[in-house]
């Protein structure tokens, strides 16, 4: 990645181990593994990362591990739409949604890689829901109201149909914020919404819930219910 504002990366650091997984598009489903300090995305056949289609440029977007974080960086310098922002250069957390051309990437951080850094992976004591979230005021796409919060990959919440409780809100984000279980706790993590995510009335980037908690996304209003474990 010598070219123009492209990042170049200290190879010889040892990534948190990363990875893109296709949700949307012609190669939905697939899962690219991030091996290396540096990644690029693009429709050129030297990349780590190949997409095809319209819209997608030989050297499009990077992937940079440097100073202990993932980085992201537009290469086509017209910008990237990262959680439906346009983006030039962007710290990621793990959550975030690339869109580029006719492809949408999830992208996430594997933790539990080294012993200093706390697993998030689920535990084998935790079985049957933590919490329950469910609508108090606003509007869903299709039936669903309500999901309960088990150990696994996550849940979203935002106002496309894929996501997990999908919410017609013009003020959410396609993908607006995930909840997920960390270390037996349901957690709560905004996806870099473009309004934010508000809980009991402050807006939070990540935050533990409790039964009882309000979340608002845009108008949208989801309360935490207790449930019982199974």
């Amino acid at each position: 990645m010598s070219d123009g504002n492209a990042p170049s990366g200290n190879k010889t650091s040892i990534p948190q181990q990363a990875q893109l997984t296709a949700i949307q598009g012609p190669l939905v489903g697939t899962c690219f593994p991030i091996t290396s300090a540096v990644a690029v995305i693009g429709s050129a056949q030297e990349v780590q990362i190949p997409l095809s289609g319209s819209g997608v440029q030989p050297r499009h977007a990077g992937l940079k591990w440097t100073g202990g974080t993932w980085e992201f960086f537009d290469l086509t310098g017209d910008q990237v739409h990262v959680n439906d922002i346009p983006t030039t250069h962007r710290i990621l957390g793990g959550g975030e949604i690339f869109r580029i051309g006719d492809h949408e990437l999830h992208f996430t951080i594997e933790v539990g890689q080294k012993d200093d850094t706390p697993t998030h992976v689920s535990s084998p004591r935790v079985t049957g829901a933590v919490l329950s979230i469910e609508l108090e005021r606003g509007k869903v796409l299709g039936g669903n109201e309500k999901i309960e919060i088990e150990v696994g990959p996550g849940y979203t919440i935002g106002r496309t149909p894929d996501n997990d409780l999908a919410i017609r809100d013009p003020l959410a984000s396609r993908r607006h914020c995930r909840i997920e279980v960390i270390e037996e706790e349901a957690v709560l993590t905004d996806l870099g919404s473009l309004n934010g995510t508000h809980l009991e009335g402050r807006a939070v980037h990540q935050a533990t819930l409790r039964a009882g908690d309000l979340i608002v996304v845009g108008k949208t209003a989801l309360r935490c219910l207790r449930t019982t474990r199974g």
